[in-house]
């Protein structure tokens, strides 16, 4: 059991953590927008192209410190930037609390063996790569109505290595070794429906399954409306969130995608903001979707099953 002032001490760490990538998540926004190098290319105010100093890149503080205004040219900086650093940083904290009610990260946390505490941290790093490359696609998607292929196969590639990695680690050096069953991979989140959805598939097939059940679903809809309902980016997005949730998840996650949507767009045609032949940013309800469906999928199949009872 991780004592409660070690939590909090994490806590702090994740979300400054956070605020540092979510500064790096607005370079590349941005800067991609602009087609500008975002690795080489020096921090600099997009006006007046003053580079800045370092006091003026601190995630969060910095705008705060500076007024939200650019020190040299005095124009007003964007509060994108300090909306994604605060959203970074605070995914980061939820990302954490999710992995505390998970009985395989605490098993790998307090394990003398080597490799259980390896798959308990990378499934952590993982899902913290995971996040913040979901909110870079919603951002840009929500920002441009459209995804850069560079975002999306960088969120596929992580994604297959990331999972091979624990899957190969548990394969190799924790089944049989410890209960399996407290340290199989984090994607069979769904407890007690586990069993019900997914009873023979587990492992790495588990996460091309919802890899398959992600991208089938939304690439059905894009060939069926000829590109008119979506964009040819979502089901890539879609694919790379059933590859991250597995079979189990990717399932609720579509359900719960097609739900979401619907009553966006239903929102924005109440507000006279879209009609119904105008596309929405699907990508962000894609991406909450997944993010919901990891953080309080068990919750969500409980109220379902009980709503079906009644």
């Amino acid at each position: 059991m991780i004592p409660n002032d070690i939590i909090y001490v994490i806590y702090i760490f994740l979300f400054s953590l956070g605020l540092i990538a979510g500064s790096f998540l607005n370079v590349v926004i941005l800067r991609s927008e602009q087609e500008e190098e975002f690795v080489k290319e020096p921090s600099h105010c997009p006006n007046c192209k003053k580079k800045l100093k370092w006091f003026e890149l601190i995630p969060l503080f910095s705008y705060i410190f500076l007024l939200g205004k650019c020190r040299g040219c005095k124009k007003r900086i964007s509060l994108l930037y300090p909306f994604v650093e605060f959203m970074t940083g605070g995914l980061f904290v939820l990302v954490f609390w999710r992995f505390l009610q998970f009985p395989f990260f605490k098993v790998g946390l307090a394990s003398r063996i080597p490799a259980v505490f390896v798959v308990a941290l990378l499934s952590l790093v993982l899902w913290l790569l995971y996040t913040a490359i979901l909110f870079l696609i919603s951002v840009y998607d929500f920002r441009n109505m459209v995804v850069l292929d560079t975002f999306l196969y960088f969120g596929l590639i992580s994604g297959f290595i990331g999972e091979g990695l624990v899957y190969l680690i548990n394969n190799n050096f924790i089944n049989g070794t410890i209960n399996y069953a407290l340290t199989e991979n984090y994607h069979l989140f769904l407890g007690n429906y586990t069993t019900f959805l997914n009873p023979w598939f587990n492992g790495i097939w588990n996460n091309l399954l919802g890899l398959i059940i992600g991208w089938g679903a939304i690439q059905l809809i894009v060939t069926l409306s000829r590109g008119r309902a979506m964009g040819d980016g979502d089901p890539i997005i879609s694919a790379f969130i059933g590859l991250i949730l597995g079979m189990s998840g990717s399932m609720v996650f579509i359900v719960l995608s097609f739900l979401l949507g619907g009553i966006y767009s239903l929102i924005m045609m109440l507000l006279r903001k879209k009609t119904i032949k105008q596309h929405i940013a699907f990508g962000p309800i894609l991406a909450l979707s997944g993010m919901l469906v990891f953080l309080f999928g068990e919750q969500m199949l409980d109220l379902y099953f009980k709503l079906l009872m009644i």
